[in-house]
């Protein structure tokens, strides 16, 4: 597989005037961040969601080195129609979204209008990598569909001040939270977990394909960032 031909550094290339892609910042060679870059008629937009603020799309981003990025091939590169349109459904999220920072993964999703679709019931809690991936829930597959193989994944990794906080802010803001579910689906998803997720095609994914590639992932990042 070919990653360092598509695994582009931000501003390096000179691609389509319109792509959706899998992003990520890079920071002394982690990956740090995930988030979803939309290039629409020559214009970058990232939609992420910071974690400690709320989710956005900024516009007309243009921040040397700030990252990577893999191009989705299920959105056409060719239609300025279907790019813009999913640069409008990122929008709409954004002014719905309540999303509070959990390491929640539960293969929820947006609806058309933006709102949030919870798929198990818990209210919207996620991590960039969660909120990313329930944005492309409803765009690369159906709802009856997953991206990821979530079973595959559990909690470990997880730093644990880090856990402690977002369960704090979780407790503060949903008081009668069903905390068994909760601990049922928290999850560490990796940034890098996320980017590799870009170059597998068959859905939904299993950690062990991840697994197969993330050193070479991981590699080419390296090489881009010396």
């Amino acid at each position: 597989m070919e990653f360092e031909k598509y695994l582009i550094r931000f501003n390096d290339s000179n691609l389509p005037e319109n792509f959706v892609a899998i992003a990520a910042k890079i920071e002394n060679q982690e990956v740090k961040h995930a988030a979803i870059l939309i290039r629409h008629e020559s214009i970058d937009y990232l939609h992420h969601f910071p974690g400690a603020t709320p989710p956005i799309v900024d516009d007309n981003f243009n921040e040397n080195g700030w990252g990577v990025y893999k191009i989705i091939d299920s959105i056409n590169v060719n239609d300025s129609d279907e790019v813009g349109s999913f640069l409008q459904y990122c929008r709409r999220i954004c002014k719905k979204s309540n999303i509070t920072y959990s390491f929640i993964a539960d293969c929820s999703s947006h609806a058309n209008n933006g709102e949030f679709i919870s798929r198990i019931g818990l209210p919207e809690l996620g991590t960039c990598v969660g909120f990313c991936l329930n944005t492309l829930a409803n765009t690369i597959i159906d709802l009856e569909g997953t991206i990821l193989h979530l079973d595959d994944w559990d909690d470990s990794g997880l730093t644990q001040w880090i856990d402690d906080w977002a369960t704090k802010q979780a407790q503060q803001k949903y008081p009668d939270l069903d905390w068994n579910l909760y601990n049922a689906f928290k999850k560490r998803i990796t940034p890098l977990e996320y980017l590799c997720a870009g170059f597998i095609d068959e859905l939904p994914i299993r950690k062990e394909k991840i697994n197969q590639i993330i050193d070479s992932v991981q590699e080419v990042v390296n090489q881009k960032f010396p």
